[in-house]
């Protein structure tokens, strides 16, 4: 028996039912279930507001049409000459995303990011809970997805969100 089986049979044991599990072929797919069954909500993936300001830029200046729905984000993302900050991950030229984050569960730590990313990973989010990331589309020729990691009483959903449906604009 394979863990993935075992975890199969652990998500049927407390009542799931096996067709819900049935196409999962990963461990963290299985959790993932396990995770929605037990009652751990997704987090509410939000763009933020136009007029917010976030590192001394106003939102409006850096996005417009984002919306989130249906495991995707979608929208344009405006090119930022000098980029969002002196240094770190937020300087240089390109292209950012803000985002708000609502928890309806009470997590003991919400992560998101992007995946792959230039450097930062997962970050955790902070009482405010937004943030913002420098999208480039691909990181060594692999489209970038954005990922969401709450983990509630030692238990980890994970939220991923495909960003192809993003306009990067250019210069």
């Amino acid at each position: 028996m394979t863990n993935v089986d075992a975890l199969k049979n652990l998500y049927t044991a407390m009542g799931g039912t096996a067709a819900d599990v049935a196409d999962s072929t990963t461990a963290a797919q299985v959790i993932n279930a396990l995770a929605g069954y037990i009652g751990i909500e997704d987090v509410n993936v939000q763009p933020e507001k136009g007029s917010a300001e976030l590192f001394g830029v106003k939102v409006s200046t850096m996005q417009s049409g984002i919306t989130v729905a249906d495991g995707a984000i979608t929208g344009t993302l405006k090119f930022i000459a000098g980029g969002i900050a002196q240094s770190g991950p937020l300087a240089g030229d390109g292209n950012f995303i803000a985002l708000k984050f609502v928890d309806p569960n009470g997590a003991d730590s919400i992560k998101a990011g992007l995946v792959p990313s230039a450097g930062t990973g997962l970050v955790e989010l902070d009482s405010d809970m937004n943030g913002v990331w420098k999208v480039a589309g691909q990181i060594g020729g692999v489209d970038q997805v954005f990922k969401v990691e709450t983990t509630v009483n030692g238990v980890v959903k994970t939220q991923t969100f495909d960003l192809s449906g993003l306009t990067l604009e250019d210069h």
